[in-house]
């Protein structure tokens, strides 16, 4: 085997789990209907069950970024792959809400580590100016599996039902984590290569010790601060939308079919894949910066929720949905920027954490928003019912959108605060 090949199983193998993480991450738009009737619960409780993904992740970032650093990212994502299969198939075999929530957890679980170490392992087989880049394809790769969630999701769930869906998800899924086992090496060392990038080589395996000791370090950098917090305006408005309100808000303010919703929606993960490799090649090659991209990009994703916070009488026309939530996934993914912007402003030797920590403030965002707009649905819910399901009127996705414009346009505030790294490492421990 080839450098250039061995490359490539380092991207794709951990690509077919990272699929499935987003395939988990916005499944609840789909199945909405579903676990509300199958569970009798309300959208509060539907936005905290979406919302526990997120919370693990927020929890998990930190000890993700530690085992990625001290376990290695191979068995990282093989054991992480392992957990999320054995939860999706507790999560569609679930009798109760309280079984289904344990099964959302250990989908969580095991998908929190699944980017970190994926971008721990892009760290020693690419080089620092090929970074953002491969970060940008993370996220096409992981909006793939946003549009797997979609209209094929819908289908299948349509033809054998939401639980059996999760079942066999579940399986496929062990069945990649075990080929992550076999086949991913941390290093290129590790199949008789040389380094690529020699400053990772250099890194010895650090202590768990080690890796706690450089939490605060990263945390009281101030520099680590804007880039987190216009991600976290940016994902956990685009995640909220297209992973839990989307085809609710298009099949109930727009009378669209839960497959044609489904299919709409997906073209925020269309956007957002068109885009992420897009915005990684700008920073990287063209423009050599990375405030700036980040800066164009989220204000045209403020721009863009102004159309779903319209009043009744000028509200988007079905045949303006689809380029209209095209436009606005491809300026969501501006966000790719978030881990490159961190670690170039962070000690070189603390990838993990650095990348690691970045989660920690950007899913609480989506977790508590996911909660937040649940919350303000049911308090604009007049009493309408559709299949044993809640039914809100349009006013109530008015109020939870204007929600998430507010923090869209803080997103862009803080990405006019991001350091200027000119794509180099600009750490110092004064930082």
């Amino acid at each position: 085997m080839t450098l250039r090949t061995a490359r490539w199983v380092m991207l794709l193998v951990p690509a077919s789990l990272y699929v499935f993480s987003w395939v988990h991450r916005v499944a609840p738009a789909v199945v909405a209907a579903d676990l509300m009737r199958a569970f009798s619960i309300t959208a509060a409780a539907l936005g905290n069950l979406a919302a526990i993904y997120p919370y693990v992740f927020a929890a998990m970032a930190l000890v993700a970024g530690g085992l990625t650093d001290t376990l290695g990212p191979r068995w990282t994502l093989a054991l992480g792959g392992a957990t999320m299969g054995l939860g999706a198939a507790v999560f569609g075999g679930a009798s109760t809400f309280g079984v289904a929530f344990a099964g959302r957890l250990l989908v969580g679980l095991g998908a929190s580590v699944m980017l970190i170490a994926w971008l721990s392992l892009a760290a020693a087989w690419f080089r620092p100016d090929e970074f953002a880049t491969i970060s940008g394809w993370t996220q096409t790769v992981g909006n793939a599996g946003a549009l797997l969630a979609a209209s094929p999701l819908a289908l299948l769930v349509e033809a054998v039902g939401w639980r059996h869906t999760f079942v066999v998800i579940g399986g496929v899924t062990l069945v990649l984590a075990a080929g992550a086992a076999g086949l991913i090496r941390d290093r290129p060392e590790g199949m008789g290569f040389p380094p690529v990038n020699p400053e990772h080589a250099r890194r010895s395996v650090p202590t768990l010790r080690e890796v706690l000791r450089g939490v605060p370090e990263v945390m009281r950098n101030p520099r680590t601060w804007p880039p987190i917090l216009a991600t976290c305006g940016i994902y956990s408005t685009f995640i909220t939308f297209l992973g839990l309100w989307g085809v609710p808000y298009l099949t109930q303010v727009y009378g669209l079919t839960r497959v044609h919703a489904a299919t709409v929606v997906s073209m925020l993960a269309v956007g957002t894949a068109i885009g992420s490799p897009v915005v990684g090649w700008l920073s990287d090659r063209w423009l050599g910066r990375r405030r700036l991209p980040m800066v164009a990009f989220a204000a045209l994703y403020a721009v863009c929720w102004i159309g779903l916070v319209l009043p009744a009488d000028a509200r988007l026309p079905v045949s303006w949905l689809i380029p209209f939530f095209l436009v606005t996934g491809f300026a969501a993914s501006g966000l790719v920027l978030v881990w490159s912007c961190v670690r170039e402003v962070n000690d070189p030797a603390r990838v993990g954490i650095a990348i690691g920590f970045c989660n920690v403030p950007i899913f609480l965002g989506v977790a508590v928003l996911q909660w937040l707009t649940g919350v303000i649905l049911d308090a604009r819910w007049a009493g309408l019912t559709a299949g044993g399901a809640r039914h809100y009127p349009p006013a109530a996705y008015q109020a939870a959108f204007t929600v998430c414009l507010a923090l869209a346009a803080g997103a862009l505030v803080a990405a006019l605060c991001v350091t200027e790294t000119r794509c180099r490492n600009v750490w110092t421990r004064r930082a």
